[in-house]
């Protein structure tokens, strides 16, 4: 990047991102949307299933935004699997947010990953991104709320 004259600036690569940087574009995006359009703020959720220990055993997070809920994770431990803790969680996500007013879920999921889950729950793939490695498929699912 090429600095003018009398600025100062650079561009810094993180992998782990610092939290005040993070909010700082959350905040800009939420600004403008709402200057813009009028929109809600995006607002963020974490679910999470814990043991005794406070051990996550399985959890969910991502975004409401614009009248739509995003799950950008989804995971549950592997012994744990099977046992209906990812439709628990689909479940309260989607509570969320039916209360923020959503009229519609996404969710994305790798060929390897979830496909059948999702649809077993009611999502339905909106159209496939082709092109990654090993020639592997991204899903991008939707649910009417």
């Amino acid at each position: 990047m090429k600095n003018r004259q009398n600025e100062d600036y650079h561009l810094e690569y993180q992998e782990e991102p610092i939290p005040a940087d993070e909010k700082i574009l959350f905040n800009g995006i939420n600004d403008d949307a709402a200057k813009k359009k009028g929109m809600e703020r995006v607002k963020p959720f974490r679910i999470y299933i814990k043991d005794s220990t406070q051990s996550v055993l399985a959890g969910a997070t991502g975004v409401t935004r614009y009248g739509c809920l995003y799950v950008n994770l989804l995971w549950v431990k592997e012994s744990f699997r099977g046992r209906g803790f990812g439709k628990k969680l689909m479940q309260e996500a989607e509570k969320i947010a039916q209360e923020r007013k959503c009229t519609f879920a996404t969710v994305n999921t790798m060929d390897w990953e979830a496909l059948s889950f999702y649809q077993s729950i009611g999502y339905r793939i909106e159209f496939v991104r082709e092109g990654f490695d090993k020639a592997s498929k991204m899903y991008m699912l939707r649910k009417k709320l």
